[in-house]
């Protein structure tokens, strides 16, 4: 009896860890892969440490695309002095640095995790603002991502704007969530949000009737 007890509780011992070995076994390539995409995505909006600097250079390349495009429709735009005056008259919610993007800008040195968690406050502001003036209806609970893709589905912004808002949004986020980003790298952050801020001014000029 007392070697019928042994054995039960060898099987038991060393059975889960056989059925482990196993599945292993089985689906040992699903697992890899698997291991493969928790590795890209342990970050918001799937950015990694390793595609981060790849990330970068492609949207400096697209915000170049999206500035020319801008020029070529570019008209007489509001000073950035006037920009929340003219957003509180148009009813939407003011900028908390008055578009001022240097505002963030020069925390840089000091954090780059905090300048970008504040230009991160500052786009969502400015999503919600687009949204309401071009009447697409969005909720309380929509992600700023969910906002782009509102946005871009009503042809309030284009598919190019849309890319750069995201790459934008996904590195603040990242970046909150534990990314390392330099100070050079910040500041080309910096260098391409400035491209959709000074189109978001030129929206505003002409964007609704005078008041």
């Amino acid at each position: 009896m007392d070697v019928a007890k042994l054995i039960l509780e060898y099987i038991k011992a060393i059975i889960w860890p056989l059925v482990t070995f196993l599945l292993v076994i089985s689906f040992r390539e699903e697992i890899v892969l698997l291991i493969k995409r928790v590795k890209k995505a342990d970050l918001p909006g799937g950015v990694s440490i390793e595609t981060f600097p790849e990330e970068i250079k492609e949207a400096k390349a697209l915000s170049s695309v999206v500035k020319k495009e801008g020029e070529k429709k570019a008209t007489a735009t509001i000073p950035l002095t006037e920009a929340n005056a003219r957003m509180l008259n148009l009813g939407l919610s003011p900028s908390p640095s008055g578009l001022e993007l240097s505002f963030y800008r020069n925390l840089i040195e000091q954090d780059p995790t905090i300048a970008l968690a504040g230009l991160r406050i500052e786009f969502e502001t400015l999503l919600k603002n687009l949204a309401k003036g071009f009447k697409v209806q969005i909720n309380n609970r929509d992600s700023a991502n969910i906002i782009v893709r509102k946005l871009k589905e009503n042809s309030a912004i284009t598919y190019r704007q849309a890319d750069l808002l995201v790459y934008i949004i996904n590195w603040c986020n990242a970046a909150v969530h534990g990314l390392k980003v330099t100070t050079a790298q910040a500041d080309e952050i910096f260098d391409i949000a400035e491209v959709l801020r000074d189109q978001y001014v030129s929206w505003l000029s002409w964007g609704f009737p005078k008041q």
